[in-house]
């Protein structure tokens, strides 16, 4: 059962002389960023932090930041139903899993309402099955380490803040990144003074890549033996001018075992869960059989290849354009085998070869989305385009600029990669006649 109410305390003392201004409101809603959603009784919208559909908050008003109105809970006069108590100790401070206090069912049927929202409240999103477990999912994190009080201690960002929130166990982590915290503090307290690490954990167990400053370079130990200490199967140590490297500097991808299996270093891009990864590629898999085979595939964003072997027997002819020269190496061992695969490493937007009839463009970009190519499908683009995506306003914009040259979307799926975060992705496929 939700608590009755629960109170918030101020995060600082607050000038006297000026009173706060304080509201009840309803919350209907939450935001792309994660904030719940209310109305002022003068009709103004604010955001506030912490909220769940359904909560009846007292809260106080902050200053505006950039015309946005946000509101700091006071106290939860009703919780809603949806409302569960965070299992995290941190979860107050730490900026990392900010949903925890909703529960998971709604997490997902407001992902699927922001990816609604991105297409218009006429398309029909279908939920992906969601494989990813609720905890303990996370393969791969950045960590920050620093002295507190005279001892070495890892932790996330904390909310809003350069500040670290240290963490003994994350429960979003995999088990055996999640022991990083608790051994390599302890590991390193003689000799670091503070760091960054980068781990990832895959087929052949966890690669990590440490970054700082030591206390003093004469007590730095070699990274070989540190590998059975950490419990790592490789290490790279970039300490100032204290270089070391011990074990594998790569690990696969256990959902791309197989003929063209993909291998990831401690600080490059992977899907940061197994089971969000799956689901992307079983979606993308499932929009290349509705369209069935094509003249040529055309795939930008391309990566080291995680959706490129979908492709092979789809065409005669892939077409990958990636910027990233270590991911465009990777995926050139990865697809060795697969010679109808043409690579090109450089600028996407100066990569786009001129569609032939039939063809499928496959995009899959970073948060700052697919303008340059979108633009140039509006222009005798390809009849289908499959568009995933992690960040639904730019993927509203971008869909936008497809739909307005006569593309409709045929299909769009939901995926929460992420549980207990608003992150979330979508894999959505267009026809143009």
């Amino acid at each position: 059962m939700p608590p009755r109410s629960r109170q918030v305390p101020p995060a600082k003392a607050r000038n006297k002389q000026q009173p706060s201004e304080v509201a009840l409101v309803d919350v209907t809603a939450l935001g792309g960023l994660g904030d719940g959603i209310a109305r002022l009784t003068d009709g103004r919208v604010v955001l506030v932090p912490d909220a769940v559909p359904g909560d009846r908050l007292l809260i106080e008003l902050l200053p505006q930041n950039r015309g946005i109105s946000r509101g700091k809970i006071m106290e939860v006069v009703t919780p809603s139903s949806h409302r569960e108590e965070p299992p995290c100790p941190v979860f107050a401070r730490c900026g990392g899993c900010t949903w925890q206090h909703i529960a998971l069912e709604t997490q997902h049927a407001e992902k699927a309402s922001f990816l609604r929202h991105a297409l218009g409240r006429t398309v029909d999103v279908a939920i992906a099955k969601q494989p990813i477990e609720p905890w303990r999912h996370r393969r791969r994190v950045r960590l920050h380490l620093q002295s507190d009080r005279g001892k070495l201690v890892a932790g996330m960002m904390a909310r809003a803040s350069h500040d670290i929130a240290p963490v003994q166990d994350c429960l979003v982590l995999t088990e055996p990144l999640s022991r990083l915290l608790q051994v390599l503090p302890a590991v390193a307290q003689p000799w670091l003074k503070v760091g960054e690490l980068y781990a990832v954990e895959g087929a052949e167990g966890v690669l990590l890549a440490l970054h700082g400053l030591p206390h003093d370079f004469r007590l730095m130990p070699k990274a070989q033996p540190l590998l059975a200490e950490l419990g790592v199967a490789g290490l790279t140590l970039s300490l100032g001018r204290f270089q070391d490297q011990a074990g594998l500097t790569e690990v696969t991808l256990p959902e791309t075992i197989g003929e063209f299996p993909i291998h990831v270093d401690a600080a490059g891009f992977c899907q940061a869960t197994e089971g969000g990864n799956r689901a992307i590629r079983q979606a993308v898999a499932d929009a290349l059989e509705a369209v069935g085979p094509v003249a040529r595939i055309q795939e930008f964003f391309a990566g080291s290849g995680n959706l490129t072997a979908l492709c092979l027997n789809r065409a005669p002819t892939i077409r990958t354009v990636e910027r990233d020269a270590d991911a465009v190496a990777r995926a050139r061992v990865t697809l060795t085998a697969a010679p109808q695969v043409q690579l090109f490493c450089g600028d996407v937007d100066e990569l786009v070869d001129a569609a032939v009839p039939g063809e499928l463009w496959l995009l899959d970009p970073g948060r700052t989305g697919a303008r340059g190519v979108c633009q140039q499908a509006t222009q005798g683009g390809p009849a289908h385009i499959i568009y995933v995506s992690c960040a639904m306003d730019t993927l509203r914009r971008d869909l936008q600029v497809l739909q307005g040259a006569g593309y409709t979307v045929q299909s769009a799926v939901v995926i929460d990669a992420f549980p207990h975060t608003p992150h979330v992705e979508a894999v959505v496929r267009l026809h143009k006649a």
